[in-house]
């Protein structure tokens, strides 16, 4: 049975309405969540990004992108599910960058599916750019607050079943030791790794959910921005709320 949350799930139109109609809160976020992707999507030809949902990386980043999920809806390529890749042939061995942004941490096992997707769909040289959630303490509380998914810090537990799926600890779990230049699963180079946003994410309005949110300019908001890089610089197991990982194919 599907357990009960306080937050309002929202449909891909409505989460992209949002965007298109000028919430700023919501289009800050994802600009900052997306827009430093263009340095490794630059010039690239061939660009997917699993968990698409609303597309939104297409207007953000480039159209270019194929958009893929594993639910069909009007904005997404092509159905694709991370977790039982089946690839027409002339799909193989041809990406250049592979993309997923929050959506790692619904896969039933994260280092499988890097694992996989280094075999069959990317060439050495290739980026894999991630965007994860960090369970920080704020994080924590808020999951608790809204019983939206779950996270799960302790590696003792993950042999256990579904240990993996909706765990909003995948990035840390995966990252949070992890340096530039460390080798990743013997396929990846480490060539970025940081933590960001806080309030700036919780006074977002939701992406995939409704939350409440105060409306600010696009000045408070890049305020809001610093302040949010200041107090994660200082307390960053307390205050970030995302990971960013770059990975490049070795």
């Amino acid at each position: 049975m599907k357990k009960k949350t306080l937050l309002k799930l929202i449909s891909p139109e409505i989460s992209r309405k949002k965007f298109i109609k000028g919430n700023k809160n919501f289009i800050y976020l994802l600009n900052k969540r997306l827009d430093w992707m263009k340095k490794y999507t630059k010039n690239k030809k061939n660009i997917l990004e699993f968990g698409s949902s609303n597309c939104l990386t297409k207007i953000i980043i480039s159209n270019k992108i194929i958009c893929t999920d594993k639910n069909k809806n009007k904005f997404i390529d092509f159905e694709l599910d991370m977790n039982n890749l089946k690839l027409p042939k002339k799909y193989k061995k041809k990406y250049d960058v592979l993309i997923f942004n929050h959506c790692l941490h619904h896969s039933k096992n994260p280092i499988n599916v890097l694992e996989n997707v280094s075999k069959q769909m990317i060439k050495n040289g290739s980026y894999v750019l991630i965007n994860e959630p960090e369970t920080s303490l704020i994080f924590k509380i808020f999951l608790k607050i809204f019983n939206h998914e779950k996270y799960d810090d302790n590696k003792k537990n993950i042999k256990k079943r579904n240990f993996w799926y909706e765990n909003n600890s995948t990035g840390k779990l995966l990252f949070a030791n992890k340096k530039v230049n460390d080798i990743f699963l013997k396929n990846y180079k480490i060539i970025s790794n940081d933590l960001n946003e806080f309030l700036i994410f919780l006074n977002c309005s939701g992406n995939g959910v409704d939350t409440p949110y105060i409306p600010l300019n696009m000045f408070l908001l890049k305020l809001l921005d610093k302040i949010d890089n200041f107090l994660i610089k200082l307390f960053p197991k307390i205050f970030a709320l995302n990971r960013k990982i770059v990975l490049k194919k070795i």
